[in-house]
Parts: structure tokens; sequence; C-alpha cells
């Protein structure tokens, strides 16, 4: 595919256009998102089944490793990393 500068300059308008669009979208999701929460905490329940969805509002754990203490107990790490390369695209 062969693209001319001028091509290339409203692709990349296009493109501006459907990340604005895209952030937009987002935060009116997040919006909604804290609108449902305000709702689950108000009527004090972790989950709700409406005629469409089941709505559920409960803690979730998660464990992760800390790395500074594993190198100060262990020394280095560099012999357990795995590094992944590639492309990134960046219009600004």
């Amino acid at each position: 595919m062969c693209m001319t500068k001028k091509e290339l300059e409203n692709k990349i308008n296009e493109l501006r256009s459907l990340k604005a669009l895209q952030q937009e979208t987002a935060d009116e999701v997040k919006a909604i998102e804290v609108e449902i929460i305000d709702y689950m905490k108000e009527n004090n329940l972790d989950t709700e089944i409406t005629d469409t969805a089941k709505v559920t509002y409960k803690p979730q754990t998660r464990t992760t490793l800390d790395k500074k203490r594993l190198e100060e107990d262990l020394g280095d790490l560099t012999d357990y990393e795995k590094v992944t390369t590639y492309n990134v695209l960046r219009v600004k």
C-alpha cells in the first residue's frame, strides 16, 4: 500500500479524532461505573440481579512480588529476568 504524505496526514487526523472519542467514551464509562458503585454502597449490596445483568461489587486480592526486597535478600536478579522486544507506534 503506497500512501502520499497528504493521505498520511489525513490518517493521523482521523486517528487523533478516534482517540479523542475513545477517551470521551472511557470517561463516560467510568462515570457510569461510579454511579453503579454508589448504588451498591448506598444499598449495602455486594450482589444485585436485574432483568438483564448480575452486578457484583466485592473485595478482591492480588499478590505481587517485592522486587527491591528480593534484590536485598538474594542479590542480582538478572538471571531471572525475561526481556521482550516489540515495536511501538507513537503519533504526537
